[in-house]
Formats: structure tokens, C-alpha cells, sequence
């Protein structure tokens, strides 16, 4: 068959890499992305990054405040009538009047071994829950929310140092990869999308920023899974003696304590934190209250951690 003609669905930065890469192997005829959203102490209205990219490159971009029920923005999909519509992180429900308008329907890059992990947070809750290996895979979109047959996946190993944020820009590398290979085997017909098996389902919801507050009582591993899944945002945070502090790195030392949990334990200059197990957790890097991070032993030579403070 001859080029594609496409229409990119994306709003935020982990979409941008997509975008470019749709741009790059189809005819990208319209690019869709959320509105305008104030940001910032000032709230200054600024635009999706998906937005600033398609305007770059000199791609028409629209951002409907709403796609459901939504008669124009359904006249303009009918109108271009593209063979395929790629969708990543979007931020919204695809409406099945727009998913059975491409001949190839609605395509997502999602970053998870699906049924696992459905949802919006798929890469940080994989780490928060200790998994060792995930997937990025392209699906073929239905009514559900990330339900619908896989195309295909690659997998990747979860190192014990990884965070959320290392993570997601190798499974991006891979999910280009299916852009360029898979998507096009699936088009030519030598691919038939597999249905999931909706007895291995989960879901990985919305971050909140409360999911980051510490529990000093978890296990010093499930502590450590935490820091490394909700890093950059919105990371694990505690107080001591009042003012906050974030765990931006640890790591589970072999060290116990029969100290409370939560307490500051101070070795060779170095903190640790005591956990719910006994064990533990080597602060490599944090950052105080007002200040940029540093590393852990820094903060004892600042006097941010002392032996016997307690992170609560």
C-alpha cells in the first residue's frame, strides 16, 4: 500500500518521541492534544508539550476540551478519514464513534506486559510492586480502558536501580521500535491482533501525590521500590522535626536496627532509615525542605540529618 495517512492523540512529554516518529514513517495530517492548562505559582497558561512539537514541525494541531459527543471534532476525523490513528497518553476515553473511523482503527503504545498494569501509571506501580521485567506493547483500541488485542510487545528488565523515570525512556526506545516494525507487519495483514486474557488483568491508577507520603513501617525493600517508582514526581517525603524532606535515591543495606521505624541511624557519616523490618535503608540522595537534592551524606554535614531524628 502506499503511505499512511495518520492522526496523532497525545498531550504530554512521553507522547512527543511518538509523534515525531508517526511524523517521520506517515503522512501525519493532524495532530489532537488536550487544551492549554495554567501552570505554575503564576498559573500561566501553557501549552501541552505534544502541542509545541506539532506546531514545530508545522503539523495542524486542535485541542477540543471535550471528543465525546463532540460533532466537529468527529466532522474533522471523518473529513481527513486517515487509515490509522496512533494513540499515546492522551489523557482521555476514546469514543467508539472515532475508533471505527481508520480503516486500520485506533492503535496505543502502552507501557506495561497488558493485561497487567492497565491504567494511567503502569511504568511506576510495575516498580512500586518489586516486578522484575515489563513490556511496552501496541494494541488495537476498543471501548475499554487498555482492553483491547495486542499487536505486539517487547520486553525489558527492571534493574533493582532503575526509577520510573530510567525506565520509561528505555521502554520509549522500545516503543518506537514497534512504530517502525510491528505496526507496519499488522498493516501488511501478517499480524493478527491477540485478545487479552482478562484473568491476568490489573490496573495501575493515577499517581496521587499522597501515594508518595512515607509509611516508615513498610519493608525497607517495598520502601526502596517506592522511591525508585515515584520518582521525579511525586517521590517519597516525610518531616523531620517539621520541615519536609524527599528520598529521591536509597537502596536496602544488610544493616538492622531494633530502633523505631522511621529513625535516622548515622554510619561513617552516612544515613539510614530505619524500616518495619528492622532493616535498613541507605539514603543516597534527598532533598530538604527548600533545597536541591544532595547526597545523603551531604545532608548529615549540613545538619539536615542527625543520629535519632525520625522521618514522619
Amino acid at each position: 500500500m502506499g503511505i499512511l495517512k495518520t492522526v496523532f492523540m497525545g498531550t504530554p512529554e512521553i507522547s512527543v518521541p511518538f509523534l515525531k516518529k508517526l511524523n517521520e514513517l506517515t503522512d501525519l495530517r493532524l495532530v489532537v492534544t488536550q487544551p492549554d492548562k495554567p501552570k505554575g505559582r503564576k498559573r500561566v497558561l501553557t501549552p501541552p508539550p505534544v502541542k509545541v512539537e506539532a506546531e514545530k514541525s508545522g503539523i495542524e494541531v486542535i485541542q477540543p476540551e471535550k471528543i465525546k459527543k463532540n460533532e466537529d471534532f468527529l466532522s474533522k476525523i471523518k473529513e481527513i478519514n486517515p487509515d490509522l490513528i496512533l494513540v499515546v497518553a492522551y489523557g482521555k476515553i476514546i469514543p467508539e464513534s472515532i475508533l471505527n473511523i481508520p480503516k486500520y482503527g485506533c492503535l496505543n503504545v502502552h507501557f506495561s506486559a497488558l493485561p497487567k498494569y492497565r491504567g494511567a501509571a503502569p511504568v511506576n506501580w510495575a516498580i512500586v510492586n518489586g516486578e522484575v521485567i515489563t513490556e511496552v506493547c501496541l494494541m488495537k483500541m476498543d471501548k475499554g480502558l487498555d482492553t483491547g488485542p495486542v499487536i505486539g510487545c517487547i520486553s525489558e528488565k527492571i534493574d533493582p536501580n532503575d526509577n520510573a523515570k530510567d525506565l520509561f525512556e528505555r521502554l520509549t526506545d522500545k516503543g518506537l521500535r514497534l512504530l517502525e516494525t510491528v505496526m507496519f507487519d499488522y498493516i501488511d495483514g501478517k499480524i493478527k491482533p491477540m485478545p487479552q486474557n482478562e484473568a491476568n488483568a490489573t490496573y495501575a491508577p493515577i499517581i496521587k501525590k499522597s501515594d508518595g507520603k512515607i509509611n516508615p513501617n513498610l519493608l525497607a525493600l517495598e520502601i526502596h521500590n517506592r522511591v525508585r517508582g515515584f520518582y521525579p514526581w511525586p517521590s517519597v517525603y516525610g518531616k523531620v522535626k517539621g520541615k519536609m524532606i524527599k528520598i529521591l535515591k536509597s537502596f536496602p543495606s544488610e544493616r538492622t536496627s531494633d530502633k523505631a521505624p522511621g529513625t535516622i541511624v548515622i554510619v561513617d557519616n552516612i544515613p539510614f532509615m530505619v524500616c518495619g523490618d528492622g532493616n535498613l535503608l541507605k539514603l543516597m540522595v534527598v532533598q530538604p525542605e527548600s533545597k536541591k537534592p544532595m547526597e545523603g551524606k551531604s545532608a548529615v554535614n549540613g545538619g539536615y540529618l542527625k543520629d535519632g531524628d525520625r522521618i514522619e
